[in-house]
């Protein structure tokens, strides 16, 4: 069966899938995506792949609104090249890549093609201007008229539920990180010892991973530090990650005179050293995939509103999770897990369990098969 999955470019963490998918012999696929946004997480992988894919020549589209950038690209050569490649399914990412989603879909419905809308749904609380109340118009009427829905978790299925769509045409695929590899990874880590020694002097280590971006709330996380430092408490917290906020963070961290808070820069090769010696992952607002690598490090996991899979991974066995964050309550439940390490360690046993036995890549892609064979 051919199947052209169009995304707007190949993230580090999604290429590990399209190659799983790939290796299926049933399933000819080829990812198509556009240029890189330089200076965003909306670039593609520098590793090497064997799976096909294809570069469109694309116009890149800029964007501001009240969340921030829209980023996305326009590819005006792609309803011809479809015409050529003839799949009988075009798998495409949603809304983050509209303009081309839009295309794939006019071809889907002229040729007769079967088409997936790959989604999260609706971010959870979030206030949209009035020009993408229009917008929003016509992301629904495809959405209404997609043949299936791959979306990232059971809070995506409850909106698309909620837009008539009947649930055999609901296909969740739980947003994880390519954790067989991770977990397997792991047996053979090479030592973090010159880093483990670096923060021995802390009883606890709280760790954030992911982009720099002001949707992440990651300055609830500065001023619960500093709460927590004013109670004496012998903790630290490591951010792993770089973005177009780390300069306003670092700004605010002097502001607030709060001293354990580290700013390490993005790490790709040894971010398993900062897991690995960590005791707790917290993600104050936006994300998601990040969760899942915590998890496959045994990690208990504090978490707001993200992309929905928290509700699906995060449990009130191996972790918290507060729709209404705020600084304060973020210090106390940091605090609660520094005190209570015993209850630490078995919420981080859970949520390794979790990834185990439940939600991974391996259930991942089997979803994915399903919406594509269904």
């Amino acid at each position: 069966m051919k199947v052209v999955i169009n995304y707007r470019v190949i993230q580090g963490w999604r290429a590990p899938i399209f190659q799983k998918l790939s290796n299926d012999n049933d399933l000819d696929i080829e990812v198509w995506y556009g240029p890189d946004f330089p200076g965003t997480k909306v670039v593609s992988s520098t590793n090497e792949f064997n799976f096909k894919k294809r570069k469109l020549w694309s116009f890149k589209i800029i964007l501001k609104s009240v969340n921030g950038f829209i980023l996305m690209p326009f590819s005006p050569f792609l309803f011809f090249k479809l015409i050529i490649k003839n799949p009988q399914v075009v798998i495409c990412e949603g809304a983050s890549n509209l303009a081309n989603s839009i295309i794939a879909f006019i071809y889907c419905k002229i040729f007769g093609k079967k088409y997936i809308w790959w989604s999260l749904g609706k971010i959870q609380d979030r206030v949209y201007d009035n020009k993408r109340l229009l917008i929003d118009k016509l992301i629904t009427f495809i959405e209404r008229n997609a043949d299936n829905i791959i979306t990232y978790s059971s809070v995506g299925k409850k909106y698309f539920r909620g837009l008539g769509i009947p649930d055999e045409k609901i296909i969740v695929a739980v947003n994880v990180i390519d954790t067989e590899s991770k977990l397997n990874a792991i047996q053979q880590l090479k030592d973090a010892e010159e880093l483990q020694e670096k923060y021995s002097h802390f009883d606890f280590i709280n760790l954030f991973v992911g982009a720099l971006t002001k949707e992440k709330s990651i300055e609830k996380l500065l001023i619960a530090h500093k709460k927590l430092e004013n109670k004496k408490i012998n903790i630290c917290c490591i951010i792993v990650g770089d973005g177009s906020y780390r300069d306003e963070l670092e700004q605010e961290a002097k502001r607030l005179q709060v001293h354990n808070v580290y700013f390490v820069g993005k790490k790709i090769l040894d971010s398993y050293k900062y897991f690995s010696i960590a005791d707790l992952f917290v993600l104050p607002g936006l994300g998601g995939l990040a969760i899942s690598e915590a998890m496959c490090y045994g990690l208990p996991v504090i978490a707001s509103i993200g992309d929905g899979c928290e509700v699906d991974l995060v449990s009130k066995r191996n972790g918290i999770i507060d729709k209404n964050m705020t600084a304060e309550k973020l210090a106390d439940y940091i605090q609660y897990f520094y005190i209570n390490r015993e209850i630490t360690k078995i919420f981080g046993e859970k949520s390794k369990e979790v990834i185990k036995y439940k939600y991974n890549s391996q259930n991942y892609i089997k979803m994915i098969k399903y919406a594509i064979n269904n």
